[in-house]
């Protein structure tokens, strides 16, 4: 995926796992709030407002040019090889299929299980595209994507299941009819298998002339989401930011135009840093508990920042969502910074996010410490966190 450009990283996490597994998607972690916990703001930022209040409200049957995107142009892009070293696959696919997806005829799409719970199965999926679906202009939110999705023609699909599954569930799920076993993965535990639909187009005949081996797959990554294809970028790789360990080189700014830099990090024994995006309604809803969480935690040695990742994109600053992002600062009176990307992306740390909102955790001399937290979570559940991770940071 193309996740050296944050606008479209943004974009894309609407797009992944059929918006229905975590976070800022159709539904996310815990349906955005723990145990049921209501989004009123808390007793002592009882001026904060709504979401809906801070402009995250969408008018449905007119959005704006900022809350539509036109899903065809964020499907896979075609390579000569693919390698997904999470899935433990690698394959190249024929010369035909490859310039159908050039001209966007053909939509190469990801889908696994929900990546909170236990790995079932994780597939790339290749339909056809009409002309309406080609130029279909459809709502970030809500279930837009999911019906232009649907009404794609399914020819095929490649990828693993959990070993034993039946046949009727892999067909249920590719919405194919006709399975070629490749064999199995290096830890045994799943199996992989070619998929295509009899009787469709021509394009099922040509996808089953697909090249696969099996290679060694690498442990399930921290946020859970295996369909990270390796990067051909130079000096990136989709899951780079599980291995960024120092952000203290960084120097960025607040939405505000105010510099941030390690400097920030030594006044606190720890920061937590919260990356989210303006149009992501999972992370606004938890501000109002951020808020009190950084009240009640700043006599602790904790601080707080937020990481606004779409104020910037592929042309640098993004004027619409900066606007955004001061008006949301604004009208929920957070008490703590908003920052920008910087040009590093945080030394590479925000690579690869595949849900927002994402949390980690920061010491006083910049390095990234503990567990990394994926979606939203309520003012009690992040009590808990942020004192175990005083605890562990102590230890």
């Amino acid at each position: 995926m193309k996740k050296n450009i944050l606008k479209i990283t943004s974009v894309l996490l609407v797009l992944s796992l059929c918006l229905s597994a975590v976070s800022c998607k159709k539904n996310d972690v815990n349906g955005g709030k723990e145990n049921g916990t209501s989004t009123k703001t808390s007793e002592n930022s009882e001026n904060a407002i709504s979401p809906e209040e801070a402009g995250m409200t969408m008018e449905e049957n007119n959005p704006s040019s900022n809350d539509t995107f036109k899903p065809a142009d964020y499907s896979l892009e075609p390579k000569d090889e693919f390698t997904y070293e999470f899935l433990g696959l690698k394959f190249k696919l024929p010369e035909k299929i490859k310039t159908e997806m050039a001209d966007k005829n053909i939509a190469m799409l990801d889908d696994q299980s929900p990546i909170d719970k236990e790995l079932k199965y994780a597939i790339l999926t290749f339909s056809s595209i009409n002309e309406e679906q080609k130029n279909a202009v459809v709502s970030k939110m809500g279930d837009e994507y999911d019906k232009w999705q649907e009404s794609l023609e399914r020819f095929g699909s490649l990828g693993m299941f959990e070993k034993g599954m039946a046949e009727e569930e892999i067909s249920k799920i590719t919405k194919c009819d006709s399975h070629k076993k490749l064999g199995e993965s290096s830890d045994g535990k799943y199996e992989y298998y070619l998929s295509s639909k009899k009787d469709s187009n021509d394009f099922a005949s040509e996808f089953n002339k697909t090249e696969t081996e099996i290679i060694e797959k690498k442990e399930r990554p921290e946020n859970g989401f295996v369909l990270s294809e390796k990067s051909d970028l130079e000096n990136t790789e989709a899951f780079g930011a599980n291995q960024v360990e120092d952000i203290s080189s960084v120097v960025t700014k607040d939405i505000e135009g105010k510099e941030f830099s390690s400097k920030d990090f030594e006044k606190y024994d720890l920061t937590m840093v919260n990356v989210f995006a303006t149009w992501c309604t999972a992370c606004i809803k938890e501000i109002p508990d951020l808020i009190k969480l950084q009240e009640e935690m700043k006599d602790k040695g904790v601080n707080i920042v937020g990481i606004v990742t779409d104020t910037v994109d592929d042309k640098g600053e993004n004027k619409d969502a900066l606007e955004k992002a001061k008006t949301i600062k604004e009208k929920t009176k957070a008490n703590y910074k908003f920052l920008m990307p910087d040009k590093t992306n945080f030394n590479g740390r925000l690579n690869g996010i595949q849900a927002l909102p994402e949390t980690f955790f920061v010491d006083k001399n910049g390095k990234i410490v503990g567990e990394t937290y994926s979606g939203s979570h309520d003012l009690k559940a992040w009590r808990e966190i942020v004192e175990k991770e005083l605890e562990n940071l102590k230890k």
